[in-house]
């Protein structure tokens, strides 16, 4: 997952499989086994569900900023604060992982933040997102997720994982 790069992200995102009539999403598959699907923002960020390899659990998300989030460092991640909001409906406020410039959601042991966010992906058509890598500083993205639904379901299937459930 840290070995993931803005720079492939935008390549993999111009690199459409198959698109879902009507879907916002875009699809992509590397070399390597890694599989996902993505959309991107009017400022050029990303949102994109994927695999590095297949197996069980290794479905993330990741949200690719075009500014630095957190300075790079000798630590994996920084947990730190982002609201997402889909929809008109209320804010959520979760902890995601950041990395220099991504954060992302997984479901590993007692982090739950990605069957969170697919459950409201699932249904939404937009999707707003405030990330809060510093105190007293935002950033924030807006990304079109129409078809989300068909869109997780082809990334876990191809990625051999389980959708998490509550």
């Amino acid at each position: 997952m840290r070995y993931l790069v803005a720079g492939a992200a935008i390549v993999a995102l111009t690199s459409v499989a198959a698109q879902a009539q009507n879907s916002a999403w875009g699809f992509f598959e590397g070399a390597d086994g890694s599989f996902g699907a993505g959309v991107q923002g009017a400022d050029g960020s990303q949102l994109m569900l994927k695999c590095d390899k297949p197996g069980k659990g290794t479905v993330y998300a990741a949200i690719i900023s075009k500014e630095k989030l957190v300075p790079p460092s000798n630590t994996r991640f920084q947990m730190r604060p982002i609201e997402l909001r889909f929809d008109t409906g209320a804010t959520v406020e979760e902890r995601y992982r950041f990395y220099e410039q991504m954060a992302t959601a997984v479901n590993q042991t007692t982090e739950k933040t990605l069957q969170r966010l697919l459950t409201g992906l699932s249904s939404a058509q937009q999707l707003n997102v405030r990330m809060n890598p510093e105190r007293a500083r935002w950033v924030e993205a807006s990304f079109t997720v129409t078809g989300a639904k068909d869109a997780i379901t082809q990334v876990f299937q191809k990625c051999q994982d389980e959708i998490p459930t509550a």
